[in-house]
């Protein structure tokens, strides 16, 4: 191994770069790449409990510009230091062009710009090289003093095949090695080492994964590799993941005593809560008052990316991170009598399931609070969100609650098509031009209102209307009296306004074309796909339902108009539209459900028809003519 080590990292233009030549890329490798994975190795060598080496080795084949893989970036902390980089650029033919200068190789700060402190840097190298194809060589060292989580490994992107990857990872034989392999990626086997055990990994040959519109996530496509250790420490403290159990006893440990408050703001919280006749009014009180007098600020220093900040220093402060708030949010209820426990959750796509067979906390990036007794979940870092509101991004997940008993596995709420709804009512009246004044009004429920919500809190007045204006799909318009208005105690938000369309209606002649649903028509049509190889998944379900009158020009009556009535069904969603004749104007009805679905692969063509008929359906037109 060290033999090998030795060549792999001191001469891998000697061993490697005659390889690389374009030529040599099996044709099954080709097809549908960007980017062609020509080798790479990781090694993995874990000294102790709280030591270790990380190694790797990179050489991919570029095509184009839609490939990122011709980038490394590479984040270390002062307990985590980068020892060596360094990269290459080989012509097609497989010749060294030239090594990177070290000149080309950022160093930066991993700061967000929602934090005030954090302690991450990364080293960043951007190869750039106008003749495609070429090759670009990436190397680099670290060494571990933190090992809260062991490095996996994962397919990096779309459209990248492989044609040889390697992990191996040697640990000492007191420190047993949890790992799951995903996706055709194969597990070599264990070898023993004198004290230690080597674990082998590979996959050749692998060809590239095209994207595709409503697939799974990519831990159900990518191959993958999940790596947890039985024991691990990270400055004084020691824990394992041998159980998600165990893993939440460590986190639990983390948080201890760092939930007192100060004398003035145990005062505080007798305060507000005098009043309160039940226990969810006292929860509510006090989230609120944390949302208005408290802000999200990310704070990672050392531990500090594990281990909340006191609920003293966020009192002091006025802010924290999700893990500071959510500590104190628990602080304040508990001294009001009411038990609660930090939730650790996956905010965003899931890169995998988490299971009871396998605790990989490296799986979560969020904390959250959770109320037992009145089956609540708060969201700490967010000054706008309702009460026991789930967002889009964190519901339907197990998720680790993390109690004095270790930790627990439980799944957040389920957001429906009930729950997600949109009911609007639009007033048209129409010009003899083809101009229209429309009055617009809007109740938004669940994940619908979500981004209105969050717009309303950070948005100007002027970018607020800008940003609606442009996800609108009216023509040309200008947008009048806006009023945008989230409710502070449920998901729900009322959004109205004014709009002056110039060109509602297409003239011709004496005969004029009106949209029947032209501010909420649906436009969600897949494109074609007679080789779909992906599940389809449809994530959010939802409902629609619209009131829409057009009052008609003087001298206009009706020519001709779609049926008066639609319906369709199907296992995908549900469409109505009554379409009305009246004295001067026509009213239509609308009623639209999408289901939140899994389909196979071979059932793409006849969802995509579902949705061209309810796009069909939508575009619909009234033929006036002028009397």
């Amino acid at each position: 191994m060290k033999k090998l080590l030795f060549l792999l990292f001191f001469f891998p233009s000697i061993i490697f770069s005659q390889k690389y030549a374009v030529g040599l890329i099996p044709d099954s490798l080709l097809k549908n790449a960007n980017a062609v994975i020509r080798n790479h190795h990781i090694e993995f060598e874990v000294q102790s409990p709280g030591r270790a080496i990380y190694r790797e080795y990179r050489a991919v084949t570029i095509f184009n510009k839609k490939s990122y893989l011709n980038t490394m970036a590479v984040y270390y902390t002062p307990a985590n230091k980068l020892s060596r980089i360094k990269g290459s650029i080989y012509g097609a033919n497989g010749n060294l062009v030239r090594n990177l200068k070290k000149s080309e190789i950022k160093d930066q700060s991993d700061v967000a710009g929602y934090s005030v402190y954090e302690d991450d840097r990364y080293r960043y190298l951007e190869v750039g090289y106008a003749d495609y194809p070429f090759t670009v060589e990436f190397e680099y060292e670290m060494v571990y003093k933190d090992l809260t989580s062991y490095p996996g490994w994962s397919l990096p992107e779309y459209n990248a095949s492989v044609q040889q990857f390697n992990m191996e990872v040697e640990v000492p034989t007191e420190i047993e090695l949890f790992h799951q392999e995903l996706n055709a990626l194969a597990f070599l086997g264990v070898q023993q080492t004198g004290s230690n055990k080597i674990y082998k990994w590979g996959i050749s040959n692998f060809p590239a994964i095209i994207k595709e519109p409503y697939a799974p996530v990519t831990g159900e496509l990518f191959p993958r590799i999940i790596l947890s250790p039985s024991k691990f420490e990270t400055e004084k403290y020691t824990g394992s993941m041998a159980s998600w159990k165990d893993f939440g006893a460590f986190m639990y440990l983390l948080q201890k005593d760092r939930d007192k408050l100060t004398p003035t703001m145990k005062a505080k919280v007798k305060e507000l809560t005098a009043g309160a006749a039940t226990e969810k009014e006292k929860i509510n009180i006090l989230y609120k008052y944390m949302q208005e007098n408290m802000r999200y600020v990310s704070v990672q220093l050392g531990i500090g990316g594990w281990q909340p900040f006191s609920a003293e220093y966020v009192e002091k402060n006025k802010y924290g991170d999700c893990k500071a708030l959510s500590n104190f949010m628990k602080s304040m209820l508990k001294e009001s009598g009411i038990q609660s426990y930090t939730v650790v959750v996956n905010w965003g796509d899931q890169p995998f399931d988490v299971t009871e067979g396998m605790a990989v906390p490296s799986a979560f990036n969020h904390m959250m609070l959770y109320v037992p007794s009145q089956d609540y979940w708060l969201e700490c870092t967010s000054n706008t969100d309702p009460p026991n509101y789930i967002d889009l991004e964190k519901s339907d997940r197990n998720v680790l609650l993390v109690t004095e008993e270790g930790g627990k596995l439980m799944r957040t709420p389920k957001l429906t098509p009930e729950d997600n709804q949109e009911i609007n009512q639009v007033s048209v009246e129409l010009a003899k031009n083809g101009a229209a004044t429309i009055q617009f009004e809007s109740l938004r429920k669940g994940s619908l209102q979500e981004w209105h919500r969050a717009a309303k809190a950070y948005f100007s007045e002027e970018e607020l209307k800008k940003k609606l204006q442009q996800r609108a799909s009216l023509p040309s318009f200008t947008m009048e009296n806006l009023k945008v208005k989230p409710d502070p105690d449920l998901p729900e938000t009322t959004v109205s306004y004014t709009a002056q369309v110039p060109r509602y209606a297409a003239a011709s002649g004496k005969r004029m074309f009106v949209p029947i649903n032209a501010i909420n028509a649906f436009s969600g049509v897949p494109p074609k796909d007679e080789n779909r190889i992906h599940p389809v998944v449809v994530k959010n379900g939802y409902t629609e339902s619209d009131l829409i009158t057009i009052a008609l020009p003087e001298h206009f009556h009706v020519e001709s108009m779609p049926k008066e009535l639609t319906e369709l069904s199907s296992d995908y969603g549900e469409y109505f539209m009554k379409i009305k004749k009246e004295e001067g104007k026509v009213v239509i009805e609308r009623r639209l459900k999408i289901l939140p679905v899994r389909l196979p692969a071979g059932e793409y063509g006849q969802w995509r028809d579902f949705c061209k008929q309810l796009a069909k359906a939508d575009a619909a037109k009234l033929v006036l003519v002028n009397e």
